[in-house]
Formats: C-alpha cells, structure tokens, sequence
C-alpha cells in the first residue's frame, strides 16, 4: 500500500525559508544516486533539503528496482541532522515543528520501502537526524572515519523523523535501547558489531565501495530485482503475488533457456 503523502505538512514546510544545502538526484547508469548536499553544514539539513528530498522521494517510482546510493557532498561528514540555525529560527514553533516531522518521516518511509535497494555511503559523523537517515537505508557502506551517534537524548529531544522505530527494526530492541539512551557516537566498527554496518572500508573508500556494489546489483534484471526488495520488504502474500507474476515472464524464460544451453 502506498505510504500517504503528507501535502499539508509538505506545504508548511514549503513555506519556510529554505536555507541553506540541497538534496540532489544523479543518474548513475541504472543506479539513481541521492546527493545529500550542504557542506558548509557538515550535510544539515534545512527547510529546503526536506522539500528536495519529497521532491526526490516522489521520483522513486520511476526507478522500480534500481539501487540507489545516498551520500554527502561534506568531504569529512554525512549527515549533522537538522540545521540548527533553520530550527532554531522557523522550527521551534509547534505546527512548524509537527510539520517537520510528518514531512520527514514519511520521505525517509518511502525511502525505506523502495522497491531497489538502498545503500548509503558513510564518511565522517552522522549525528541525530543523520543517524535516522541510515536508518531507512538497507545497506551502510562505513569508512573508519564514519561516527554514527543517535544524540538526540543529549539536546533533550528524541528521535522524530522515525529513526527508532526502524532501528528496532534494523539492530533489535536490546541494542537500540542503548543507541537511544547512550547519545556518544559509535565507531565504524562497533556499528558493525551492533548491525548498524554492514561494510568497512578504510577512510575515503565508502563512496566508491557502494557505487561498485550498486553497479553490480543493477546488472541483475530489473524486474527480479524489485520482486527481491518487495519479498524483504513485503509479506507472505506479496511472495505469492511476486512469484506468479515473474514466473513465466521474458526473464525466467531467457533464463531456463540459457541454462539449456550450457551457458
């Protein structure tokens, strides 16, 4: 079922200033990258990053099966979470606040349920809302620079752009208990003993290792690849539904056929 768009809160947060960075798609061959871009921020993001990233999200159906690669423009950080001039000064109040919220945890939901898979390529700190933002990805490419800290605990606030909910999900509820309640920044290493990471590579590295890993996923045939990410993604009938479906098709036959041939 498709996630509800929340045009309302999409709307208010339109009408903010936009502030600084961007969110910028790049076609990649058969990989559609997202570009989390504000450097001078260490990849904050602003009102106008939220609008880019709907507006990024609302694209998605169009690459049904495509990996995607999320990464940051921050030469030495992937994500500081919100903007905190922008907070500080248009977020601060309720309804732009609820706002917020609504608009960013439906556009890291739909990130989440792409029928593709989405890696994300880790340098330097992600920090609060930048930790949520793995959270929707499938795949965390992390350099030995990489620092991810859910610090939200440490400013008084909790996760709000449904960050603990899908790292319940992704580590289970013993170990995101203590990302929660323990704001310090991980290393690359104990994320990947705590499942927060599922590669690490040396410093500088985590950009080139997920576009290699996403170019070789988008080699597979599109439609074996989304039948995969809606079966992970998916339940037991979607399993059914997807199977019937492929079974029979162009793909499968050209398959069964090569294997006939010896090839």
């Amino acid at each position: 079922m498709p996630l509800l768009r929340p045009d309302a809160a999409v709307d208010r947060i339109v009408g903010l200033p936009r502030g600084g960075g961007a969110i910028r798609p790049h076609i990649r061959g058969r990989v559609l990258e997202i570009l989390i871009d504000h450097p001078q921020a260490a990849g904050a993001v602003s009102p106008g990053m939220m609008v880019d990233l709907v507006s990024v999200v609302d694209t998605l159906p169009q690459y049904a099966g495509w990996p995607v690669v999320v990464h940051s423009s921050a030469p030495r950080a992937f994500c500081a979470g919100g903007d905190l001039r922008s907070v500080r000064a248009h977020l601060m109040e309720n309804e732009a606040a609820s706002a917020m919220v609504d608009v960013m945890t439906w556009a890291l939901d739909r990130l989440s349920a792409h029928s593709g898979v989405v890696l994300a390529a880790v340098e330097g700190p992600a920090l609060g809302g930048g930790a949520e933002f793995l959270t929707a990805c499938d795949h965390l490419v992390l350099s030995t620079s990489a620092r991810v800290g859910f610090v939200h605990a440490s400013l008084g606030v909790s996760p709000g752009w449904g960050g603990a909910g899908r790292l319940v999900r992704r580590v289970g509820r013993r170990h995101a208990l203590m990302w929660l309640a323990d704001p310090r920044p991980r290393s690359a290493e104990a994320c990947a003993r705590m499942g927060m990471a599922d590669q690490v590579v040396p410093a500088g590295a985590a950009l080139e290792s997920a576009q290699g890993l996403a170019a070789d996923l988008a080699r597979s045939p599109e439609g074996a690849r989304a039948a995969v990410a809606a079966l992970v993604k998916g339940g037991a009938e979607t399993e059914r539904a997807t199977f019937l479906r492929l079974w029979g098709g162009a793909d499968h036959l050209a398959a069964l056929a090569a294997v006939r041939a010896g090839r």
